[in-house]
C-alpha cells in the first residue's frame, strides 16, 4: 500500500477512488470514519487519505488526480437529448434525468 494524496473532503475522496478503480487502479479511501474525532485529533489526521494497493501505479495515479484537479474548458451549454434540459459543457451527465452525454 501506498499513500497517494489527501482529499478536503470525504466525498471528493470516494469520487477520486472511483476515477482510479476507471483507471484500473486498486485504491482505498483511509479515515473514514475520522471525522468523528475532530476535536482530540488534530484536523490534519482526520482528512480522508487515498491509497493505492501497488507503488508501481504512483506516477498514473497522480496524473489521473491532475486531469480531475484540472479546471473544465470552458464551452457551451448543451441541451439534453433524452429531457431537453440544458447542462454546462464540463457536465458529463445531464442534471435533471441522468443521461448520458
Amino acid at each position: 500500500m501506498h499513500r497517494l494524496c489527501t482529499a478536503a473532503t470525504l466525498p471528493e475522496a470516494h469520487l477520486l477512488r472511483d476515477l482510479l478503480a476507471q483507471a484500473g487502479i486498486e485504491a482505498m479511501v483511509f479515515n473514514e470514519h475520522a471525522q468523528g474525532g475532530l476535536g482530540e485529533l488534530p484536523f490534519t489526521h482526520a482528512w480522508p487519505e487515498i491509497w493505492i494497493a501497488s507503488p508501481a501505479d504512483s506516477d498514473r495515479a497522480r496524473s489521473v488526480v491532475a486531469a480531475h484537479e484540472r479546471p473544465a474548458p470552458a464551452g457551451p451549454d448543451r441541451p439534453c437529448f433524452a429531457c431537453g434540459e440544458v447542462s454546462p459543457a464540463h457536465f458529463q451527465l445531464c442534471w435533471q434525468c441522468g443521461r448520458e452525454f
